[in-house]
């Protein structure tokens, strides 16, 4: 257990040193798909609302913070993490995501 959280905890302060997250937090996140095929997902589902054309970045669905501090765990294996402006619509999907490349 202890590995795991060292393996992750190095990771984010590989990634946070590397610049790759400077706009907002990592998040691991369920999946993520683009600004244009969300909005047709929404404009199908009134439970979903639109989200601007003009936002940058991937929308990531499904997301919780990375945690590692306390003995929290990192993303599970079927999460991919991300990095996130922090940009919540209806407490449902995080906008302005892009991925991290890990490299492991």
């Amino acid at each position: 257990m202890f590995a795991r959280i060292f393996a992750v905890a190095s990771l984010v302060a590989f990634v946070l040193a590397d610049g790759q997250c400077n706009t907002g937090n990592i998040q691991c996140c369920d999946s993520a798909t683009s600004v244009e095929n969300y909005n047709l997902l929404a404009s199908n589902d009134p439970s979903l609302i639109a989200i601007p054309a003009d936002v940058v970045g991937l929308v990531g669905l499904g997301c919780s913070p990375l945690t590692i501090v306390g003995g929290g765990a990192g993303c599970e294996a079927n999460q991919e993490p991300m990095c996130c402006s922090n940009n919540k619509y209806d407490g449902v999907v995080n906008v302005g995501c892009t991925p991290i490349n890990i490299g492991l």
